[in-house]
C-alpha cells in the first residue's frame, strides 16, 4: 500500500516547512476526485441496472403485441386468400353464391371488418354486406385515383398486398388487404391471361388497436408503428409519434403476409424517467465525497503522529470497504492461480448466498468442478494477457460450489453475468483481476417466456401459426426421407359465435381452452395441436402409418368435442367441421398440404357441418 503523503512529510525532516500546508488539502483534494470517480462508476452501473431492467419490461409487452398483430392480421389475410382461391375454382359465381362464401368468411372475423368485396376486370361487382355499401358497386380500383396503386403493385407481384391504412370516408382508419384471382389453370398466375380480378377486406383499425392490446400499452409506453402499404421501415408513420423512429427506442419488426411494418416504444417521458435516481442516493454520494476528502486532508495535517495517521487511514479504508460491500452485486478478487483473495457485496439473498466467505483462500479448482474451473481460470489468464474488460455468461448451482451453504441464498440453478477487471500488481502484490457478477436469472427467464409467447398461443397455449409452420417444415423433410405419411387436420369450430354473443367473451374463452385440451387429448404426444385463428385449429399427424388412421382420429374429435362444455354455468353444445389433407398425396409443401386441408373444410361445412372430409374423398359425420 502506498506511504500516505503526510507520513512520507514526517520521514524527511528536510522538507521546507512551507510545503506541509499544501500537502494536506492536495491529498484530500485527490481523496474527493478518488471517491467521485467511484460514486460516479457505481451510479452509472445501478443507471444501467434499472435501464436494463425496464429495456427487457418494454420488449416483453412489446414482442406481445407484435405476435398479436401478426396472429390478427394474417388471419384475416388468411380469409381474402380464400375468397380468391374460391373465385379461382368457380368464375361464374353468382350473387347469391358469392353472399353465401363471404357470410361464412365475414362470420369468422366480423368484429374487425368492414366488408368483403370481389371485382371481377378490378371492378367491383360484389359486396358483402350490401348495407351501406352500395356506392361502391361498379368502382374501377384500377383507374381510382387513390386505389390504382395498390392494384397494380398486387398485380405486379402477382400476390397480396397491403394498402393503407388510410383514413375512410364512412370514418375510422382501414387497411385495406387486396388479393389478385387467378383462373384454376395448370399455369395459374404465372399466365397473364389467368388474372381474373381481385378481392379486397378492410379492417377497422381500431378494433385491430383494441384487440391487440396496443392501446392498453399506450397508458404505459410511447409506441408508434410505421409501414404503411406494407412497405416496413420505408413506409409512413400511421400510429403514434413519428419521433420515436429518430431517438433511442426498441424496435419489433410485424411480419404479415403483403408486407411488414415496425414498432418503436420506450417508457412514457422516456428511459430517464425510469433510472431516476431518489435525492438520497446523490445526498449520500455527496457525503461519501466529502467524508473522504475530510478523513485524507485530516490524515495528511496530522502526519508526524503515525499512530493517529494509521488509525485515520484505517478508517477511510473500512468506510471505503463498506460501500463497496453494500454494492448490490457480487464482487471476487482472483489471482492467476484461481484463488479467491477477497469476496464482497451481493448481500441481496434473493440474488446471491451470503456464505461465500468461505471461498477466501481457495481455489477455483478446489471449490467447482473441473470443466467450469478450467473455463473462468482461462478467462482470468485471457484478462491479465490483453489487460482488457472480458465478459462471461455462465449457468451455475449452489450444489456444484463446495463450502457454501445452499440455504444462505437461491435454490436452483442461477444465471451468472461475469466481468472481469484487470488490476494492477501493486493492488494485490501479485497479478489478480476483479470478477463483478451480476445475477440474470430473471432476464433469463423473461427472455425464455417470450420466445414462448412467440410461439404459442396466448389463450389455449397451443402452438400457433409460426411453430406450426416449423414442424410441418420439419415434418414434411422427414417423411420424404422415410418415405411415409403425414395428414394435416383443418378444424373450425361450428356454433362458436352464438356462445360469445350469448355468454359473453369469457365463455367464449372457456369453451376454446377446454376444447384446445380435448384436441390435445385425442393425438399422440408426438403430434401438434395449433391454433390458427378464433375458433380455427390445425392438427399435424406425423409418422402416420395408414391414411386410415387419420380418419378414425377426425371421428374421434367430431365425437369428443360433441360433448356439452360447461362455461358459466351452462352446458355449450359445439360442433366442429374438419377438412383434412395426407402428404404426399394432397400436397408435398407446407402452403398446399394446409391450403387442401383448408379446401377439404370448406367441403364438410358445405356439407351441413359436424363431419370431416378428406381430399378426394367423402364426408363422414353426423348432420346437423
Amino acid at each position: 500500500m502506498p506511504t500516505p503523503p503526510s507520513l512520507a512529510l514526517a520521514r524527511r525532516q528536510s522538507t521546507p516547512r512551507g510545503r506541509l500546508g499544501s500537502r494536506p488539502l492536495l491529498a484530500g483534494a485527490l481523496a474527493m476526485v478518488v471517491a467521485v470517480a467511484v460514486f460516479t462508476g457505481v451510479d452509472n452501473m445501478l443507471e444501467q441496472r434499472l435501464e436494463d431492467r425496464a429495456r427487457g419490461r418494454v420488449l416483453g409487452e412489446l414482442s406481445t403485441v407484435r405476435a398479436r398483430l401478426e396472429g390478427e392480421l394474417n388471419a384475416t389475410i388468411h380469409l381474402t386468400m380464400v375468397m380468391a382461391t374460391y373465385a379461382g375454382i368457380h368464375p361464374d359465381m353468382g350473387e347469391s353464391e358469392f353472399r353465401r362464401v363471404a357470410r361464412e368468411l365475414y362470420r369468422q372475423r366480423g368484429d374487425m371488418i368492414y366488408n368483403i368485396t370481389l371485382a371481377p376486370d378490378n371492378v367491383i361487382r360484389f359486396i358483402y354486406p350490401i348495407r351501406g355499401n352500395q356506392a361502391v358497386l361498379g368502382l374501377n380500383l384500377e383507374t381510382h385515383p387513390e386505389q390504382g396503386e395498390s392494384v397494380y403493385r398486387m398485380m405486379q407481384a402477382a400476390d397480396t398486398v397491403l394498402a393503407g391504412p388510410w383514413k375512410l370516408v364512412q370514418g375510422g382508419e382501414g387497411l385495406i388487404i387486396r388479393t389478385p384471382v387467378y383462373l384454376n389453370s395448370d399455369r395459374g398466375r404465372y399466365d397473364p391471361e389467368a388474372y381474373w380480378g381481385l378481392t379486397s377486406i378492410p379492417i377497422d383499425m381500431e378494433a385491430i388497436y383494441q384487440i391487440t392490446g396496443l392501446l392498453d400499452l399506450e397508458e404505459r409506453l410511447d409506441i408508434a408503428i410505421r409501414g404503411r402499404d406494407g412497405r416496413g421501415p420505408a413506409g409512413a408513420v400511421f400510429f403514434g409519434d413519428p419521433e420515436l423512429f429518430t431517438e433511442d427506442s426498441l424496435r419489433q419488426e410485424v411480419i404479415i403476409k403483403g408486407g411488414r411494418w415496425e414498432l418503436a416504444a420506450r417508457p412514457k417521458g422516456g428511459w430517464a424517467v425510469v433510472t431516476t435516481r431518489p435525492l438520497a442516493w446523490h445526498l449520500t454520494g455527496i457525503a461519501l465525497v466529502l467524508t473522504a476528502g475530510a478523513l485524507a486532508w485530516r490524515m495528511a495535517q496530522q502526519s508526524e503522529r503515525v499512530r493517529v495517521s494509521q488509525a485515520s487511514h484505517q478508517s477511510l479504508s473500512e468506510r471505503l470497504r463498506a460501500t463497496i460491500a453494500a454494492m448490490p452485486d457480487i464482487c471476487f478478487i482472483l489471482d492467476a492461480e484461481g484463488r479467491y483473495l477477497e469476496v464482497f457485496g451481493g448481500h441481496d439473498p434473493d440474488a446471491y448466498h451470503t456464505s461465500h466467505q468461505a471461498l477466501v483462500g481457495r481455489t477455483l479448482h478446489e471449490v467447482m468442478p473441473r470443466d467450469k474451473a478450467d473455463l473462468f481460470l482461462a478467462r482470468i489468464h485471457e484478462t491479465l494477457r490483453t489487460g482488457k474488460l472480458q465478459s462471461i455468461e455462465y449457468a451455475l448451482s449452489v450444489e456444484e460450489v463446495d463450502g457454501v451453504e445452499p440455504e444462505s441464498g437461491p435454490a436452483g440453478t442461477q444465471w451468472f453475468e461475469g466481468r472481469l477487471t484487470p488490476l494492477g500488481k501493486h493492488v494485490m502484490g501479485r497479478p489478480a483481476v476483479i470478477w463483478l457478477s451480476v445475477n440474470i436469472t430473471q432476464r433469463k427467464k423473461a427472455q425464455d417466456n417470450m420466445r414462448y409467447m412467440a410461439l404459442h398461443d396466448a389463450l389455449t397455449g397451443l402452438a400457433n401459426r409460426t411453430l406450426l409452420r416449423d414442424r410441418m417444415v420439419h415434418a414434411i423433410a422427414q417423411a420424404r426421407r422415410e418415405q411415409s405419411r403425414i395428414a394435416v387436420m383443418y378444424i373450425d369450430l361450428d356454433n362458436f359465435k352464438p356462445i360469445n354473443d350469448a355468454l359473453g367473451h369469457d365463455a367464449g374463452d372457456t369453451v376454446l381452452c377446454e376444447v384446445a385440451q380435448r384436441l390435445n387429448e385425442s393425438v399422440r404426444d408426438s403430434d401438434t395441436v395449433a391454433r390458427v385463428g378464433g375458433d380455427e385449429f390445425v392438427i399435424l399427424l406425423e409418422n402416420l402409418p395408414e391414411p386410415e388412421l387419420a380418419r378414425g382420429i377426425g371421428e374421434k374429435i367430431l365425437e369428443v368435442l360433441a360433448r356439452p362444455i360447461q362455461a358459466k354455468g351452462r352446458a355449450c353444445t359445439v360442433t366442429t367441421s374438419i377438412g383434412i389433407s395426407v402428404y404426399p398425396d394432397h400436397g408435398e409443401t407446407y402452403e398446399s398440404l394446409l391450403g387442401a386441408a383448408d379446401q377439404a373444410l370448406y367441403e364438410a361445412k358445405s356439407l351441413g357441418k359436424n363431419r370431416y372430409w378428406q381430399a378426394d374423398a367423402s364426408p363422414i359425420g353426423i348432420s346437423s
